[in-house]
C-alpha cells in the first residue's frame, strides 16, 4: 500500500468513525443492554430501540465504494468492515435478534464491536500521526506536471498467479500487450506506463500511469463485467428452470446459446465503444484498433481468470473530471463483482 493512500484512510476513518461518534453509540447501545443484564428479576427492563436505531441510522450509510481494495483489506485487519453499511446492520440485528432471550450473550458481543472500533480508532490516530510528518506539504500538493497521479495496482491471483518464471514472462508479456494497447489509444507508449514497486504475497505490480489510461482501463474492466452479469443473468434463469424440472429443453438450450451470444457479442462491442470515446478511426486508425483489441481482450481474460485491478489516487486530484470518472468506473466495479460472485455462487 502507498504510504499516501494509508494515510488518506486515517482520514476516511476520522470522517466516517470518528465524526459520527460510531463508537460512543455503540457503548450507548451496550450500556443499556448490560442495565438489563444486571437487572434483578423484579425490576423492569429497559427498552433500546432508540439505541439501536441510532447506531444504524450512522452505520447504514457507510460506503466504502470510494476506498481501493488495499485500504478496505487494511479496514478488514482492524475487525471493523463487516460492521459498516448493511453488512453491519444484518450483524447487529443478528446479534440482537438471535440473542433476544439470552442478553448476557448480546451484551458481550457488543461490546466486542466497540472494542474493536476503539481499537481501530487508536491505530488510525498513531498512523495518522506517524506518517503525517512524512508529508508536511499533503494538503498544498500540486498534481504532478507528468499526470502520472494514479497507481493502478495488478493482483496476479488465481489462476493468473505467478508461480515460477515462466508465468512471468508469459503474464508479462500479457501486460505488455494490454498496456501497450491502451497507451497507444491515448498517443503514449508502453513506456509511459511505469513500475514504480511490488508486493508479496499474491504477487502485486504496481504501475504508474496517467489518470486517461487508468479511466480506459476501469472503463474496459467495468463494460466486461456489465456483460458478465447480463450472462450470469440468464444462465441463472436456466438453472432456474431445471431447478423446477420443467423438462424443457429447448428453452434450457435456448436460454444457454443466448448466454453465449450475449457474451460474444457484449465483449465485441466494447472495442468499439472504447474507440468511439477515444476518437479511434476504425478505418484510418487500423494498427491502433486492432492492437487496441488484443489488449481489450488480454484485460478481459485476465479479470475472469481472477486476476484483479486496483487503483489509486491521492484526494487531490478530485477535481479532475478524469479523475472523478475513474472513481465513479472503480466504485461500479467493486459493486459489480460482489454481483457477479453472487451470480456465479448461485449458478456453480
Amino acid at each position: 500500500m502507498q504510504i499516501l493512500e494509508l494515510l488518506e484512510l486515517t482520514f476516511w476513518i476520522d470522517r466516517n468513525i470518528k465524526s459520527p461518534a460510531i463508537t460512543q453509540k455503540y457503548q450507548q447501545l451496550q450500556a443499556v443492554i448490560q442495565q438489563n443484564v444486571n437487572a434483578r428479576n423484579n425490576q423492569a427492563k429497559q427498552p433500546f430501540e432508540v439505541q439501536k436505531n441510532a447506531v444504524i441510522d450512522e452505520i447504514i450509510d457507510i460506503s466504502t465504494s470510494s476506498l481501493t481494495n488495499e485500504q478496505e483489506r487494511m479496514l478488514s485487519s482492524f475487525g471493523i468492515l463487516d460492521h459498516l453499511g448493511q453488512t453491519g446492520v444484518d450483524k447487529l440485528e443478528g446479534i440482537l435478534f438471535k440473542n433476544s432471550l439470552d442478553i448476557a450473550t448480546a451484551a458481550v458481543k457488543v461490546n466486542e464491536i466497540v472494542q474493536k472500533f476503539n481499537i481501530a480508532i487508536q491505530r488510525s490516530d498513531q498512523i495518522q500521526t506517524n506518517l503525517k510528518p512524512l508529508i508536511p506539504d499533503y494538503e498544498s500538493q500540486e498534481e504532478p506536471e507528468n499526470n502520472e497521479n494514479v497507481v493502478m495496482r495488478v493482483h496476479f491471483q488465481n489462476e493468473v498467479s505467478l508461480e515460477n518464471i515462466s508465468d512471468f514472462k508469459k503474464l508479462g508479456n500479457t501486460w505488455w500487450e494490454i498496456g501497450r494497447g491502451i497507451a497507444m489509444a491515448h498517443d503514449h507508449s508502453p513506456e509511459d506506463i511505469k513500475v514504480i514497486g511490488a508486493q508479496k504475497g499474491s504477487i502485486i505490480i504496481e504501475l504508474a500511469v496517467i489518470a486517461a489510461i487508468a479511466t480506459t482501463t476501469s472503463t474496459i474492466i467495468l463494460s466486461a463485467l456489465k456483460v458478465a452479469d447480463r450472462v450470469l443473468t440468464i444462465r441463472k434463469k436456466a438453472e432456474e428452470i431445471k431447478a423446477l424440472k420443467l423438462s424443457n429443453q429447448k428453452l434450457e438450450n435456448d436460454l444457454e446459446k443466448e448466454a453465449e451470444k450475449e457474451k460474444k457479442e457484449g465483449l465485441e462491442n466494447i472495442t468499439k465503444e472504447i474507440s468511439i470515446n477515444l476518437n479511434i478511426n476504425q478505418n484510418g486508425d487500423g494498427e491502433k484498433v486492432k492492437v487496441l483489441e488484443k489488449s481489450i481482450r488480454n484485460l478481459i481474460d485476465f479479470v475472469e481468470k481472477g486476476g484483479e485491478v486496483d487503483f489509486f489516487t491521492p484526494d487531490q486530484d478530485e477535481e479532475s473530471e478524469e479523475i472523478e470518472k475513474l472513481r465513479v468506473n472503480f466504485s461500479e466495479i467493486k459493486k459489480l463483482e460482489k454481483r457477479v460472485l453472487s451470480l456465479e455462487d448461485k449458478n456453480s
